[in-house]
């Protein structure tokens, strides 16, 4: 016989405990480390704080096409009074100047933008402010010192810090390391999570579907929701509602080194309900059931210090379960529950289209639709999403979910509410 509901637990003491778990999962997670190379570093977070092995620009470079000069030959230049300087060269970028030669005054040297500025220059003359003609070039405006050149170590210097620890490394953070010359990084391992569907009654997509079968939704959602946290999923595989081979495969999940552990099916109270059972086999329950719907079902177990979260079969209430329980844990232990994530918009206001009714008693989490009237344009509206929790139309259909709180009961027409939005926990971090 399946192990009963005895004691429902509360969302909120549901919460405090993945919270508390967080913190100490977060810590011996962030703690291992793991070098990457910058290609494959998007996304990644840094684990360290990050120098610059060298000055950015290494040397002093022209901003400008046109000569490089010693400043005080121009101070008196004008159009009606140019300066002759004599050309003794040309540089291009990528081009390194002599180091044995000494510009010297009444000399010049050409020079492309990006360029190095030769020995003895400090300034340079646009191209758009003088008039070559045979080997010399008259100059028709002054420059200063340094004008029109960037210093060596003027946009990063060498030791300077370039990246902090626990950074997440967008394309703007792996330009910066491949600016400097950095090829490789330090990031934080990502966390991994094993996914186990259980149910005798599923197959995996590209099955042959015979009869009393369905095809197994949750393995592809999960992995999905996984990644998007910023976690690695590994899916083990399909396993009936049999004590022994559940048993089995959280061992196998146990071998694989996984950070977290998810299974979905066998959560409910009935016959064919094992996975209680056969977690309390190698650890133990600390949650079998909140006071939510859907999710009411949902199991939180630990075993070998690694969290273990049964989600209920159905493919709505395991991703609501999913996004109330096991979205922030994971987030908080990949590192991705601040910086750009907070970036993501996932909550929005709207109103009521229509009454909405609850069930009594209970935490409920109703799936809406987003829309707008055509008379108010620019309000946006929520229509509850009636099929049930079951049904693969609820999930496609839906555009987020209202949480209505036990006692409420009804939420009126035209009332406002929050909208959490479904889509942002398939947006790959970063």
């Amino acid at each position: 016989m399946g192990k009963q509901f005895l004691e429902i637990t509360e969302k909120e003491e549901v919460e405090k405990l993945i919270a508390d778990l967080c913190v100490k999962l977060a810590k011996k997670i962030a703690a291992e480390k793991q070098i990457v190379k910058i290609e494959e570093a998007l996304g990644r977070i840094a684990s360290t704080d990050i120098f610059s092995p060298r000055n950015i620009p290494p040397f002093d470079r022209s901003t400008m096409d046109g000569y490089a000069v010693v400043a005080s030959d121009t101070f008196y230049a004008d159009e009606n009074n140019p300066s002759t300087l004599i050309i003794k060269g040309y540089i291009q970028a990528g081009e390194s100047p002599s180091q044995s030669e000494c510009l010297e005054k009444g000399y010049c040297i050409g020079i492309a933008t990006g360029a190095p500025i030769p020995k003895g220059a400090n300034a340079v003359v646009k191209v758009e402010n003088a008039q070559e003609y045979r080997d010399k070039v008259k100059i028709y405006k002054p420059v200063a010192p340094a004008e029109n050149i960037m210093p060596a170590g003027s946009d990063i210097k060498q030791g300077e810090k370039i990246l902090r620890d626990g950074t997440i490394l967008t394309p703007k953070e792996t330009g910066v390391l491949a600016a400097c010359g950095i090829y490789e990084v330090f990031v934080r391992k990502k966390p991994s999570v094993t996914i186990i569907s259980t149910g005798n009654e599923l197959v995996a997509p590209g099955e042959d579907l015979k009869p009393g079968k369905i095809y197994d939704v949750n393995a592809q959602t999960l992995r999905d929701s996984v990644i998007g946290c910023g976690c690695v999923p590994l899916f083990l595989g399909i396993v009936p509602d049999s004590l022994e081979e559940i048993s089995t495969k959280l061992k196998e999940s146990l071998a694989t080194g996984a950070d977290v552990i998810i299974i979905t099916g066998g959560t409910s109270a009935g016959v064919g309900d094992v996975l209680p059972t056969a977690i309390e086999g190698l650890g133990e329950i600390i949650v079998h059931g909140v006071d939510i719907k859907p999710g009411k079902p949902f199991v939180l177990g630990m075993v070998q210090e690694k969290p273990i979260f049964g989600l209920p079969g159905n493919p709505t209430s395991a991703l609501i379960s999913f996004n109330l329980f096991v979205n922030p844990l994971l987030r908080a232990i990949s590192g991705n529950h601040s910086h750009n994530r907070e970036e993501v918009k996932r909550r929005i206001r709207a109103k009521a289209a229509l009454r909405i009714f609850s069930e009594h008693g209970r935490n409920e989490y109703v799936l809406v639709k987003l829309a707008k009237k055509e008379q108010t344009p620019k309000e946006g509206f929520v229509y509850p999403i009636l099929s049930g929790s079951g049904a693969i139309t609820t999930l496609s259909n839906a555009d987020g979910y209202i949480f209505v709180e036990k006692g409420k009961g009804i939420i009126e027409e035209g009332e406002e509410v929050e909208v959490e939005l479904l889509h942002h926990l398939f947006t790959p971090p970063y």
